[in-house]
Formats: C-alpha cells, sequence, structure tokens
C-alpha cells in the first residue's frame, strides 16, 4: 500500500472519531439537557437513562452488538470496521460528555434544534467518510445500498417506533419536540453526506455552438450534445445536457437568456453528482 494511501485512511478514521465526537456532545449537550429522546438505540439507550439511570455509552455499544453482527453479514468489511471503531468512540465519548454542558438551554426547542444540528453534522461526516454510528445507520446502510434510498429518509422513517416509546416515556410534547430534532438531524446527515444538491438543465436552443463556448468559459463546466428532433417542425437540433451547483444555476440562465431569448431549458435536482468539479467519494 502507498504512503499517501495509507495518510488517507489514517485521516478517514480520525475524520469518523471527531464526527463521533460531535454527534455525542449533541445528545449530552442539548438533547439529554432539554429532556428530549431520539431515534434507533440511541434513542432507546436515552429512555433507559431517563427511567433507570443507565449510562448512555454503555447501553448505547450493548444494543448495538447484534446490528454490528447484521453489518458483518451484509455490509462490506471495511464499513464494518469503520462502523465497529465509530461505535466505540461515539459510546466513550457520550458518557465522557455526561453533565458537560456549558451552555444553559430554558428553550427546549432551541435544544431540539442545535442537538439534530449538532448531531446531523457529526454523524454525516462519519457517513461521508464511509462509516455510521451503529444503530438504525446500519439498517439504513443496507437498505441504501439495496433499494438506493436516502440515508436519512429511512432513519426517520425506521425511527417512528422510537417516538411512539418517547410519547408513552416522556409525553406528548417532549415527543413532539424529538421529532423536531430528528427531521433535523436526517435533513443535516442528508446534505453532509451527500452534499448539496445541484441542477440538472437541459437547453433546446438553436444558438448551441455559442452557448456550450460561454459555458465552458464563464462556468467551467462540462457540457453533453443529445441529438434531437422537434415534434413539430421535425428539424434536428442539439440538446444541451449540463449539470451546475445551485449558486451557477442564475449565472447559466443569464447566458442562455443573453445568447437566445426563444431557448427551452428544463431545471432538474440531481440529489447527487459524483464527478469533476462535484463531491468525489
Amino acid at each position: 500500500m502507498k504512503k499517501w494511501d495509507v495518510i488517507k485512511r489514517i485521516g478517514r478514521f480520525i475524520g469518523i472519531a471527531l464526527g463521533a465526537i460531535i454527534a455525542a456532545y449533541s445528545v449530552q449537550g442539548f438533547i439529554v439537557q432539554a429532556g428530549l429522546g431520539g431515534g434507533g438505540i440511541g434513542g432507546i439507550a436515552l429512555l433507559l437513562f431517563y427511567t433507570l439511570g443507565l449510562p448512555i455509552g454503555i447501553v448505547n455499544f450493548v444494543l448495538n452488538i447484534p446490528l454490528f453482527i447484521l453489518g458483518w453479514k451484509e455490509v462490506n468489511r471495511i464499513f464494518v470496521i469503520k462502523t465497529f471503531f465509530g461505535i466505540i468512540v461515539y459510546s466513550i465519548a457520550l458518557d465522557f460528555f455526561k453533565g458537560i454542558q456549558p451552555l444553559e438551554l430554558n428553550d427546549v426547542f432551541l435544544g431540539a434544534l442545535y442537538g439534530g444540528v449538532l448531531g446531523g453534522v457529526g454523524s454525516g461526516f462519519v457517513f461521508r467518510l464511509g462509516g455510521s454510528l451503529g444503530g438504525t445507520d446500519i439498517i439504513a446502510k443496507v437498505i441504501q445500498r439495496r433499494f438506493g434510498w436516502a440515508m436519512g429518509t429511512t432513519m426517520l422513517v425506521i425511527n417512528a417506533l422510537i417516538i411512539i416509546a418517547s410519547w408513552a416515556v416522556l409525553g406528548p410534547k417532549m415527543a413532539l419536540y424529538t421529532l423536531v430534532s430528528m427531521f433535523t438531524f436526517s435533513k443535516l446527515v442528508d446534505v453532509i453526506s451527500s452534499g448539496l444538491p445541484a441542477k440538472s438543465v437541459t437547453i433546446i436552443s438553436i444558438q448551441s455552438e455559442q452557448l456550450i463556448q460561454r459555458i465552458l468559459q464563464e462556468l467551467g463546466r462540462g457540457v453533453t450534445f443529445l441529438h434531437g428532433q422537434g415534434g413539430y417542425s421535425a428539424a434536428e437540433k442539439n440538446v444541451i445536457l449540463c449539470v451546475v451547483s445551485i449558486s451557477e444555476l442564475g449565472h447559466l440562465k443569464r447566458i442562455v437568456r443573453e445568447e437566445d431569448p426563444h431557448s427551452f431549458i428544463i431545471v432538474q435536482t440531481a440529489s447527487e453528482v459524483v464527478g469533476q468539479g462535484f463531491a468525489l467519494e
């Protein structure tokens, strides 16, 4: 193995550890302080902490063992190793941060919001680096590999049962605030792990050559020609396919408007783009 590959691998494990620490602090610093529940294995650990006083970190680790075995059988071994490492760091950090709450939050909604944001950022980085923090994350990863569903959305659906349990233990108000936290968490996980959605733009124009030159020069984005034919006129024409970031979309529209005011533009959301100029795994 090359030296640079070793450095990158070590860097990924360091990144997973940092993400796990951030996620653990979101629980102790915001979620527990606000008296909220959570989703998946972590949510069960929180309920056992509130009712029986059991340490969240230890319970989280023990309950993750069966799911870790599932991951070992269903998912590639590198992912499982990274996940096991993430679970260990996360579980230790959960109990290490117990009682460390430098910010006093008298607003439950802020606790739910910031707990969800910070937890989503930490978990999202762990996902992006090829690992997870266990629990329903492993199940979501398996479902993503088999069906292509977004991990954050999958976790939100799975965690509905935990919300019902939270409703019974913590009461309806706290359960609803917990849902706010989980929704925020799931959206941040999708953004961090997959990146901000880009825009796939299809342009039908008789000025295709001029458009391509300006797109290449001003945006630095590649374009693809698709050969089309008008349904009414039967005239052959070039269709331009281009993917740009959200911030570049306005500039692209201006270029098209200036070169061909009669052009036809279709803009679609690309939830994830992997390639030159975009996120590379």
